[in-house]
């Protein structure tokens, strides 16, 4: 049984019959922004899985740092590659939120503290924002059936090295060319760009 309630609260009971095992009155919860968050790293895993690029989640000192989960390739992707294993850091975002679109652009506020880490030219990784869209209503989040498994909406990448200084004390808008779109064909483009030694900067 699935219940969401007004304090945006996943609750699952499980009740199994058949062996006799019964798990009524156990439940386990997520909030909302805890299913959110979750569904944004099972989007990237499943997008990087399906390109061949390795995806891992990170501890609690690279949360801190703004980092939420970490790509990795192991190999040459072209002949021109001067990397053959790298990392790249991504931080993860995702919102019900319909973002406001203008000159194929999608609007998203960030946190001035998540943009400053991601703006950072002090790195040696790359550092990509990747945001998912999520549809308002939680039911329609993840459909799945015996044929597939699907999630409503998608995900954007977009990186912000050396985008300028905000001048906002809280939160700072950036806007997600709508071409950024987070599929396996654009994340090995991605990949490549990286593994030649390019700088993707942040184009206002």
């Amino acid at each position: 049984m699935l219940r969401v309630g007004g304090n945006a609260t996943f609750q699952f009971s499980l009740e199994l019959n058949g062996n006799g095992d019964n798990l009524a009155g156990q439940n386990l919860m997520l909030t909302s922004l805890n299913v959110e968050s979750e569904l944004s790293y099972a989007y990237l895993h499943a997008v990087a899985s399906h390109a061949g690029v390795i995806c891992e989640t990170v501890g609690r000192h690279s949360d801190d740092a703004g980092i939420d989960a970490v790509l990795r390739v192991r190999g040459k992707l072209t002949e021109d590659s001067r990397l053959t294993d790298f990392p790249v850091e991504v931080q993860l975002k995702a919102t019900t939120a319909t973002p406001a679109r203008a000159d194929g652009r999608l609007s998203y506020s960030l946190r001035v503290k998540n943009y400053n880490e991601l703006r950072s030219t002090a790195i040696v990784a790359p550092r990509l924002l990747v945001v998912l869209f999520l549809p308002e209503e939680p039911i329609e989040w993840l459909v799945h059936t015996e044929e597939s498994l699907i999630a409503r909406k998608c995900a954007y990448w977009l990186s912000l090295r050396n985008a300028p200084a905000s001048r906002n004390v809280s939160s700072q808008t950036v806007y997600i060319p709508e071409s950024n779109q987070l599929s396996s064909e654009n994340l090995l483009t991605l990949m490549t760009h990286f593994s030649k030694g390019e700088v993707i900067n942040y184009e206002p």
